[in-house]
């Protein structure tokens, strides 16, 4: 039986919300929230390096600094908090218009949140997000994370003076709806 070298495996866990009831809805098993802090004290105990994941949608946007705080307060072992832009492919896809959370004009929750479990040491970073979507302020922690093969650009990136850098978008993001502040960045 061959160990898993803990060093150099690192663990993506989803975790959308600090309140139960909005977790579990977003998985779709109730009891999900619960079983997820069981299997993450377990992991906490076997010293796993644990990067958790929230996709950012309208049922946990305005959750997302309790789930910061809780994060901090509770569970200041992780390694990385990555809240990530919603794709538009499966579950997405069907229920893109009540789910998708416009980040370029609400960024200021997303802010507060990131800067609150940065400033208790935890690395934090925006997955999925276009740069032009993001504060300045920001933008440094948001890397380039979608695959070259999924990843598109629209006419709004033409002369961006950060496209070079810039995870542009998923291929089938769909242009009629999502972002209502984009543009080159100059």
């Amino acid at each position: 039986m061959r160990l898993i070298d803990r060093g150099r495996v690192v663990w993506g866990v989803p975790l959308y919300s600090r309140d139960p009831a909005i977790h579990d809805e977003i998985v779709g098993k109730v009891g999900a929230h619960m079983q997820l802090l069981e299997n993450l004290a377990f992991m906490c105990r076997l010293g796993a390096q644990i990067e958790l994941r929230t996709v950012l949608m309208r049922p946990n946007a305005h959750g997302l600094p309790q789930l910061a705080r809780f994060i901090a307060s509770t569970l200041p072992f992780i390694r990385t908090w990555a809240v990530m832009q919603m794709e538009n492919i499966g579950f997405g896809r069907m229920n893109w218009k009540t789910l998708f959370y416009d980040s370029s004009e609400g960024f200021d929750i997303v802010g507060r949140s990131i800067d609150l479990v940065r400033s208790r040491g935890i690395d934090a970073w925006l997955y999925n997000f276009p740069l032009c979507t993001v504060p300045g302020a920001y933008r440094d922690l948001a890397p380039a994370t979608i695959s070259d093969w999924k990843r598109a650009y629209r006419e709004e990136c033409d002369g961006c003076s950060l496209k070079a850098r810039c995870g542009g978008f998923f291929e089938w993001h769909p242009a009629n709806h999502g972002y209502s502040n984009l543009g080159a960045i100059q």
